[in-house]
């Protein structure tokens, strides 16, 4: 009978040893699934239909126990985001300044990649409901990250700026934006219709032969006018004026509020054509300096105190 109940108690015992060391065995294995991967990852998700891509760039300075920034980067028509990573590279920020990169994949176009920059009217071609898969893409990230949902900006280059300005004009989700060789379609300029106090960073070259610094008459909206809209908007009184020489002739326009609050500002690279860098600099900042410099000072109720 005593060597019965031994064998019992052994038996109970060495099972619940087992039951201890699968528990830890899980639970190192759900403590691994929990350390987010660093680096550039490309992923995909389903949006109307389609499947839609996007790489984001995770820095190895991420902590999950902090809530990060979320950078948009959106590519020029025909681009790709494999591509414009490298253009608007923002990795060297993203590590110092703790924020995450999104640069998201634009759907095809009669063959080319391209973001939906306008509502739906005669003379937009496109349907692609941009919004929503960028609107959808934050609730992702959001869920798979630790993410500051008051400090989600979007910059884009060419229509990629055409795109960051329609999202200012439709979207509450963004806190700045920038454009670089971008404007604002003429029907998004004239029905757009910011929900929150918006900062807003232009860089325009004006020998920009694919976007016309000037407008075309035909759809694209002058430089000036975008800047009028965003200054009036942001109601930005005083415009102070600052020149660079370093790399040719470039001047910088800052439109502040009656309160010193710096909104709006403008780059004006006389001579410059369509790209997104080429090495421009201003004080010593390149475009992908001076576009996260400028909107990480907001969040979404305006200038970071």
């Amino acid at each position: 009978m005593n060597s019965l109940l031994n064998n019992l108690k052994l038996y109970i015992l060495s099972f619940l040893v087992s039951v201890i060391l699968i528990s830890c065995e899980e639970s190192t294995e759900e403590s691994s699934t929990n350390i987010q991967e660093r680096g550039l990852i490309t992923k995909s998700m389903e949006h109307d239909g389609i499947t839609r891509t996007y790489i984001i760039y995770i820095p190895n300075s991420y902590d999950e126990s902090i809530e990060h920034p979320l950078m948009f980067n959106f590519h020029g028509f025909g681009g790709r985001a494999t591509d414009f990573v490298y253009a608007a590279d923002m990795r060297s920020q993203a590590e110092r300044d703790k924020f995450i990169i999104v640069y998201p994949q634009g759907s095809l176009l009669g063959g080319f990649p391209h973001w939906n920059s306008s509502g739906p009217s005669p003379d937009n071609k496109s349907s692609a409901d941009d919004i929503g898969f960028v609107e959808q893409l934050i609730t992702k990230i959001s869920m798979d990250y630790s993410v500051n949902s008051d400090r989600i900006y979007a910059a884009g280059f060419s229509n990629g700026g055409f795109f960051s300005y329609y999202l200012a004009c439709n979207s509450d989700k963004f806190a700045a934006i920038g454009s670089v060789a971008g404007t604002m379609i003429d029907d998004s300029f004239q029905n757009c219709n910011a929900l929150v106090p918006t900062g807003m960073i232009n860089i325009h070259g004006t020998a920009d032969s694919i976007v016309p610094y000037n407008g075309d008459g035909g759809g694209m909206t002058s430089i000036n006018d975008v800047l009028e809209y965003w200054r009036y908007f942001n109601s930005c009184t005083v415009i102070n004026e600052t020149n660079d020489s370093s790399y040719g002739p470039v001047t910088q326009y800052n439109y502040y509020d009656d309160n010193g609050g710096l909104y709006v500002q403008h780059y004006k690279e006389t001579g410059g054509g369509h790209y997104w860098s080429k090495g421009l600099t201003f004080n010593g900042k390149n475009t992908n300096d001076l576009v996260w410099d400028f909107v990480s000072k907001f969040d979404i109720n305006g200038i970071i105190d």
